[in-house]
């Protein structure tokens, strides 16, 4: 059964939200990990913008999965499309990876902001996003392709 919002696969929906919160929420681990007093203030909502990437980069793999089984792809697309399911795997991996490392560097910053573990953290952080987030391009220029060629026939 295919997932749909308002009728539209919810695929291609999803992952914009991903496409936004990834980047954004590695933009501000890096801005963590070079100024180390905005953890307090600004850790949290890197946090929740790590986590919620994680979520809906899992629910674009799952709404992913339905769409591809629910319509037919033209045998010349079905590498390009498998290979865009592949990096959505990835995508989900690096995001899980990203998304708990940003919590406890938020977590431990605001506890210890002076010590050098918080640091070391917050910088593993911005580095596990900077990962998530050239994953994150990879895949949708993958998607975009296939859809694009499908659409202008080459």
């Amino acid at each position: 059964m295919l997932f749909t919002v308002f009728g539209l696969p919810a695929h291609p929906l999803i992952v914009h939200a991903v496409v936004v919160l990834i980047p954004l929420a590695t933009l501000g681990a890096v801005a963590v990990a070079v100024r180390p007093g905005w953890n307090r203030a600004y850790g949290p909502l890197v946090a929740a913008g790590a986590l919620v990437g994680a979520v809906t980069a899992t629910l674009a793999m799952f709404a992913g999965n339905e769409l591809a089984a629910a319509i037919t792809v033209s045998p010349e697309y079905v590498e390009l499309i498998a290979e865009h399911g592949q990096s959505g795997l990835w995508t989900v991996i690096a995001a899980w990876v990203f998304g708990p490392l940003a919590i406890v560097a938020a977590a431990l910053g605001r506890r210890d902001r002076a010590g050098a573990g918080p640091r070391v953290l917050n910088w593993i952080s911005a580095v596990a996003g900077l990962l998530a987030t050239a994953i994150v391009i990879r895949t949708g220029d993958l998607g975009a392709t296939s859809v694009w060629m499908h659409v202008t026939g080459g």
